[in-house]
């Protein structure tokens, strides 16, 4: 059940140019407190139990092929997500809350008069949160702004905005990088992508809608006291969608990953000679793009396989750097695994991959670049265009690969 509050006087505090800000960062800042470092202790022992799973699987299959499929890759590749969970289900645990309450519409009034700067409403604001959870629910939620224009000047931004399927990529590479500043990371990095997208808003509407825009006041409801049933079932049901997705297209994906990086096997007539699979060719490929922001091919291939779903980047992560010594006792996790990745091949043998600039030229990347099918397919839908479908994918892309190299660059002057 759910009980209304006398809200008048709150509103005067939720909605007042100073302290409602203030109120609004101290808010998003505990979201992303609860979210990232609460969160990080049950994603630890979500860890620890898929690295038993993978000794007692190494240690129970005698099947060298099926024992490197169950542990390198559903194991590697669905457990690198999976251990992700407890941070999905905190963040949308808030994002709920906030809805319950009807916070929402006081941070779209709060937000209006700067919503104002980019030629949008505060009503905007609404589904650029949203964005947090999900891009794709964000994007329909536009269909409520009352103008053609103002509509699509939203969609265009909220693919800048970092939905929950990056999490795992922000919280696994900061945390390995960064662990010091983890938080001031990650809320850099969302409030990086919100201002590339009012910087972009700013531009499309200078490009495609230089009009003058309409004022309206947007209506508060009544604050409510949350109700816990409907928060936690909301809750859960993003948890249950994040499970559905796991065990299905990224299981699928991560199946098929792990074929292209097993296959073709080394010669049977000369076990030492060197093979290259069909998904290394196609990395080796690429690398060469991704070369001057850091990236070696494994995490130029995990990007790739990341514009289908941004779940497919850490799994893809989690099937490529496998541990190749034999495991007497524990799996190390794939945080391990990629800090002790070194290069096997050209002039860089024996170096380590990561550092501190290419991780966070990895995580720029990863939240600027081209938005995943659903979301694109969806920008085309709600825009009636394959133009600003089109648009989006290829300023997105752009965008992300000028700061990205930027980024590393300035990274490698900083920490090198």
């Amino acid at each position: 059940m759910k009980y209304k509050i006398n809200s008048s006087k709150l509103d005067r505090i939720l909605t007042h140019r100073f302290w409602g800000l203030l109120i609004f960062i101290a808010v998003i800042w505990i979201m992303f407190f609860c979210t990232f470092k609460i969160g990080s202790y049950p994603q630890q022992w979500i860890e620890i139990l898929m690295g038993k799973i993978s000794i007692i699987t190494e240690n129970s299959i005698k099947s060298e092929w099926l024992s490197d499929f169950i542990q390198n890759g559903i194991i590697n590749g669905i457990g690198s997500v999976l251990t992700f969970l407890p941070n999905i289900l905190i963040l949308f645990f808030f994002i709920s809350l906030l809805q319950e309450t009807e916070y929402l519409p006081r941070a779209a009034r709060l937000m209006d008069k700067y919503m104002h700067g980019i030629g949008l409403h505060g009503s905007s604001f609404i589904p650029l949160l949203m964005g947090f959870g999900c891009n794709v629910p964000a994007i329909m939620a536009t269909r409520t702004i009352e103008r053609k224009n103002d509509r699509i000047l939203t969609i265009m931004m909220i693919p800048y905005i970092p939905c929950s399927a990056r999490i795992p990529t922000f919280i696994l590479f900061s945390g390995i990088f960064f662990p010091e500043n983890s938080i001031l990371v990650m809320m850099l990095l969302y409030l990086g992508g919100l201002l590339t997208g009012v910087v972009m808003a700013l531009i499309n509407k200078r490009l495609f809608f230089n009009e003058k825009k309409e004022d309206y006041v947007i209506e508060l409801p009544e604050l409510r006291a949350p109700s816990l049933h409907k928060t936690l079932k909301s809750m859960w049901d993003a948890a249950a969608e994040y499970l559905k997705k796991i065990g299905t297209i990224v299981l699928v994906a991560v199946i098929i990953i792990w074929a292209l990086d097993y296959f073709p096997l080394k010669s049977k007539d000369n076990v030492d000679s060197e093979r290259m699979s069909y998904l290394q060719q196609f990395g080796h490929t690429i690398e060469p793009a991704m070369k001057p922001l850091g990236f070696d091919w494994k995490m130029s291939t995990s990007l790739i396989t990341g514009i289908t779903a941004k779940e497919f980047i850490v799994s893809t992560l989690g099937v490529l750097y496998k541990e190749d010594e034999h495991l007497v006792s524990e799996a190390p996790p794939l945080s391990l695994r990629i800090k002790q990745e070194t290069y096997t091949y050209g002039d860089k043998i024996g170096e380590k991959v990561f550092n501190k600039a290419n991780a966070l030229s990895f995580m720029i990347f990863a939240l600027l670049y081209i938005p995943c099918v659903a979301t694109a397919l969806t920008i085309r839908k709600e825009s009636g265009s394959w133009k600003w479908s089109i648009l989006s994918i290829c300023t997105t892309l752009l965008i992300a690969w000028v700061l990205g190299f930027a980024a590393y660059r300035v990274g490698l002057l900083l920490w090198n």
